[in-house]
């Protein structure tokens, strides 16, 4: 029995040689992969948590305009201080928003903000994955009555 068990390790030993160094070859790029997959996965969900963060604030600067054009200044400039202060750069950026609440009844008076921001991933250098990603939130705040005085 010792001696079936000798050869066996000394087969074993003999048999592997350079096949660790392949297996290594194999396995690498695919858990480099996987672990840029869920660096681009993370990056993904924090631009967008702090893209719905920007949408917010545009839409609380918006509310508490006076008049349409105002909101729509206010957002703009309300989701771009966001996202600066957050470190989100956007390759390009769109604020719509929706004023008809000014001429809503009082009580159902909104504003609705859509961000649209363009984000870069080509530093990732994840080949098949897209350079650029396109993320949308919005958001809507009652609007401030009490400043337009009805």
């Amino acid at each position: 029995m010792r001696q079936a068990w000798t050869r066996l390790r000394r087969r074993d030993g003999q048999s592997g040689a350079g096949g660790e160094s392949l297996e290594l070859l194999i396995i690498a790029p695919i858990v480099l992969a996987i672990f840029l997959a869920a660096v681009a996965v993370g990056r993904y969900q924090l631009g967008s948590g702090k893209i719905d963060q920007a949408a917010g604030a545009g839409a609380r600067a918006a509310s508490q305009q006076l008049t349409q054009d105002a909101a729509q200044a206010a957002a703009l400039q309300a989701a771009q201080s966001s996202l600066t202060a957050a470190g989100v750069t956007c390759q390009g950026i769109s604020v719509a928003v929706d004023t008809g609440g000014y001429q809503a009844a009082a009580g159902s008076a909104q504003v609705q903000v859509i961000l649209t921001c363009d984000v870069s991933w080509s530093d990732l250098s994840i080949p098949g994955w897209p350079g650029r990603k396109t993320i949308t939130s919005e958001a809507t705040s009652p609007l401030d009555l009490r400043k337009i005085g009805t």
